[in-house]
């Protein structure tokens, strides 16, 4: 008996969780899923998922992996590391929205996520909902530049300041407890790149205006 299926056998469907928030009809967005969570997205529709996590997740990609491919669902590894300034461009962007569309017209639904869905996640998300999938060139060309102004504040506060990707604070790097100090080092560094990677994103949307 495959895994998977000795997995359904004792486990108790209990709808989606939370934690996965749906862009609209063809995205979901949310935090790596657990098996329980892949057998969830199947049922809710997901038929193929984009996993963002840096390149030093390979033991998680690889059960995430199985997992998507015993249940039918095609799983595309895409990694960026904010920490490394491995940013994506205006062409992964535009490929990977235009991607989901086209799943979702074919009738399928998909699923981003990275770690905790907060920031690689936000924003692959936020480009696609700001385009729908379409060329962000001919988006802007067929909108007046308040109408795309507008748009753009919209797609900002929705994905970044009203949500969690700002929710660390700089930490004492330089307190007596070397614990204390390797682990506020590393957040304040996770801090700076993680606003380098924003102001990367946020130069790539606006770079159709004179702000």
């Amino acid at each position: 008996m495959k895994l998977i299926n000795l997995y359904k056998k004792f486990y108790t469907p209990q709808g989606l969780n939370t934690k996965y928030k749906k862009v609209d009809d063809y995205l979901i967005r949310g935090p790596h899923p657990g098996i329980s969570d892949l057998l969830e997205l199947k049922n809710a529709g997901v038929n193929q998922i984009y996993d963002f996590r840096h390149v030093g997740m390979r033991g998680f990609k690889f059960v995430e992996k199985y997992f998507c491919k015993e249940l039918g669902i095609k799983y595309i590894r895409t990694p960026y590391s904010y920490l490394e300034g491995k940013y994506p461009t205006l062409n992964d962007f535009a490929s990977i929205a235009k991607n989901v569309k086209q799943n979702g017209e074919n009738g399928g639904k998909t699923l981003f996520h990275c770690n905790s869905g907060s920031h690689r996640t936000a924003h692959m998300a936020a480009f696609y909902d700001l385009t729908g999938g379409e060329s962000i060139e001919k988006f802007y060309s067929q909108t007046d530049p308040v109408s795309y102004a507008d748009r753009v504040q919209q797609v900002l506060n929705k994905h970044f300041y009203s949500q969690k990707y700002f929710n660390r604070r700089i930490k004492n790097a330089n307190t007596i407890n070397p614990i204390a100090r390797l682990r506020n080092s590393f957040n304040n560094r996770v801090i700076k790149a993680t606003e380098l990677a924003h102001a990367s994103f946020v130069a790539i949307i606006t770079r159709y205006k004179n702000w």
